[in-house]
């Protein structure tokens, strides 16, 4: 009998305010109008020695027919069920146990945001997101493939946070197989933004794990995705779940709207990783010398990078 597993969605909206100051390009030279990404031509996608079915939303009844009959008959992939597990994300993925489909990719492109922001201070920063469809797509195709991958190329058991991570560490794959690691760095930015947006956001926080493999690689050599994770899952950052409750903690405390005055001892063991997480998107966003000066007012100066 097939089993059927919501696991999580890829992408978050995230309410846009009025850009105070907006970045005009990434850190890394890119042309903002570079040609589209390479789009899935069909409704199926391979994932591994399996195939996954992706469905757009406003398309979802007459989509699902193409399942095969005993995945059409399991309530969790009902027309209605799935919308209602859709509400207002802009794409959902659906594990599914099935000898030859990996899952079901539910999308509503429509909903994708169009830049992410964060406040630092009274300043407001954004970031244009570019092919952001595309890449929240190969974000999902990416879950299916470390699912397929636990117990073999990765361990037995994945936390929710590291599924998440994981998805992006795929879609730095994928974007290496077609020379554009640039919208990799847009996603390292994007993560950390949204993280300055709001704590919560920590779910998806694969800006570390980003950061190892931008410095690592100038493109990923592995044409297989199972040997690039083999290669690198042990290398990358893996944060333990206090690890992430101490960093949701100094998030909090050095974003947080509530915050009126720095306390640059708080926590100050989480605060050489942090700081050296944020430093590229806050070179980015604000420049070497603006950046250098919010982080001295920070967090303790010695830790300044």
């Amino acid at each position: 009998m097939s089993r059927i597993i919501a696991l999580c969605s890829g992408s978050f909206c995230i309410g846009l305010l009025s850009l105070n100051v907006c970045a005009q390009s990434l850190e890394e030279p890119v042309n903002l109008q570079a040609p589209k990404l390479l789009s899935e031509a069909t409704d199926w996608v391979e994932v591994l020695d399996k195939q996954a079915l992706v469905c757009q939303l406003v398309n979802l009844e007459s989509c699902l027919q193409k399942l095969p009959l005993s995945l059409q008959h399991q309530a969790a992939l009902s027309a209605v069920n799935v919308r209602q597990a859709m509400g207002l994300k802009s794409a959902m993925v659906l594990v599914v146990e099935h000898a030859s489909i990996a899952g079901v990719i539910i999308v509503q492109a429509e909903r994708e945001p169009k830049s992410q922001t964060g406040s630092l201070g009274l300043n407001t920063y954004g970031i244009e997101l570019v092919n952001q469809a595309q890449l929240s797509l190969w974000h999902e195709i990416g879950h299916l493939h470390n699912v397929g991958l636990q117990g073999k190329a990765l361990p037995l058991i994945l936390s929710d946070y590291q599924h998440e991570w994981l998805a992006d560490v795929y879609l730095f794959w994928r974007l290496g197989q077609i020379k554009q690691l640039n919208l990799a760095w847009q996603q390292l930015h994007r993560r950390n933004l949204a993280v300055i947006h709001d704590s919560d956001n920590l779910s998806h926080w694969s800006a570390p794990q980003l950061q190892f493999l931008l410095q690592q690689y100038e493109l990923p050599t592995a044409t297989q995705y199972v040997d690039f994770i083999i290669e690198v899952y042990p290398l990358l950052p893996n944060f333990s779940d206090r690890d992430m409750a101490e960093f949701s903690s100094l998030i909090q405390r050095t974003f947080g709207a509530g915050v009126v005055q720095p306390l640059p001892n708080y926590m100050f063991w989480r605060q050489p990783s942090l700081a050296a997480i944020l430093h590229p998107t806050l070179n980015y966003l604000m420049g070497e010398t603006a950046a250098q000066k919010w982080l001295s007012q920070h967090f303790i100066p010695n830790h300044n990078l």
